[in-house]
């Protein structure tokens, strides 16, 4: 709408810059004619009075002057200076341009159009990559569709990557009644066949981050954390997150808004209760170390129980096969085997026997 004003203006500019020129000129050609025609009258007026003066006898004419010719500031109008033509010209082009500016317009990957008449009225929507052709008194409003950020990070003058963020830290109260602060950002899309809902509600992307997004983001990260100890929120920053993120994806699934993504990215508590927390966290360390090295204890204390009862029970039943005659029989064996690899064996039957081992030499 804006090209179609600006050529609209130049062209008419333009025209009249013409008009100026055109009717200068013819004035100017007017009054310069009008200057040759009197001073015609006047020369011939002057030529009648020198013909008279001449055809008085001498004695009459010693008594008047003569005849003086007309005197003329010979000055003529000039036309408009051609500097005018030019601009008119440069008018026109420009004019022409803005006014072809006016029908087209490009848009990228990831943005749409809401096409709104010079009546504020609603007249349709593009959401196709590329060039795109509308009428001259029709705007085309654009939204940004997809890779859209939120970001509330300390005071508000430097996000984590030296840019502005969206506002400073939110804050909260956890279900302790403890304050905190919280640096959180989001990230989300929008459906590009919801920019025309978004557009009769809002009228411009501006105004839907600013009473929509942003206000929810700020609802929704001060109520969620009510749920959660001053601990919890502490260790389970991720499942604060995702609550989070599933109430805002709830809240605006009815516009379109997809793609969620939360990222707390610090919580800050007062000191004494980080300090308190921290004391805490300790303590319990040293609790689950000492309930570890009881239980270690007493498991290695039922394996013990366990290996003395195993080998009490081996003796008694090695007790109870070993009689005499098992013995003997066993002794007999084991001077068989000796006594088949050629060593000699010395005995009387009772006492020990004596092996040489050099038998065969």
């Amino acid at each position: 709408m804006g090209f179609f004003i600006t050529g609209l203006i130049l062209i008419l500019g333009a025209l009249g810059v013409a008009v100026y020129y055109l009717v200068g000129k013819r004035k100017a050609a007017a009054t310069n004619k009008a200057q040759e025609q009197a001073e015609e009258k006047a020369w011939a007026k002057h030529e009648a009075r020198v013909k008279a003066y001449n055809e008085l006898p001498a004695g009459e004419r010693r008594y008047l002057d003569t005849p003086r010719e007309p005197r003329f500031d010979n000055r003529r109008v000039d036309n408009p200076a051609p500097f005018w033509i030019f601009v008119a010209a440069g008018a026109l082009v420009l004019g022409i341009i803005s006014g072809f500016a006016s029908l087209v317009y490009f848009q990228d990957e990831g943005e749409a159009r809401a096409l709104r008449s010079v009546t504020g009225e609603l007249v349709g929507s593009d959401v196709t990559p590329g060039p795109g052709l509308k009428a001259p008194w029709v705007s085309a409003i654009k939204f940004d569709t997809r890779n859209n950020a939120a970001s509330y990070i300390g005071d508000g003058n430097s996000d984590f990557s030296g840019g502005k963020p969206t506002g400073n830290q939110i804050s909260f109260t956890d279900r302790d009644s403890t304050a905190a602060d919280m640096d959180v950002v989001v990230t989300y899309s929008v459906r590009p066949d919801k920019v025309e809902d978004i557009y009769r509600e809002y009228k411009a992307q501006e105004n839907f981050r600013s009473r929509l997004i942003e206000q929810d983001i700020r609802a929704v990260v001060r109520t969620v954390p009510g749920k959660y100890s001053t601990a919890e929120v502490l260790t389970q920053r991720e499942k604060v997150s995702n609550d989070i993120q599933a109430a805002l994806a709830k809240r605006w699934a009815d516009w379109g808004v997809v793609g969620v993504q939360v990222a707390v990215q610090e919580i800050r508590y007062p000191e004494v209760v980080k300090e308190r927390f921290n004391n805490l966290t300790a303590e319990r360390t040293r609790a689950q170390e000492a309930q570890a090295a009881t239980l270690t204890a007493e498991e290695t204390a039922k394996k013990r129980i366990v290996e003395a009862k195993a080998e009490a029970e081996a003796n008694r039943l090695l007790d109870r096969d070993l009689t005499p005659a098992v013995l003997e029989n066993r002794r007999i064996d084991m001077l068989k085997s000796v006594g088949e690899k050629g060593n000699l064996i010395i005995t009387d039957g009772k006492s020990a026997p004596l092996i040489n081992i050099d038998g065969k030499k």
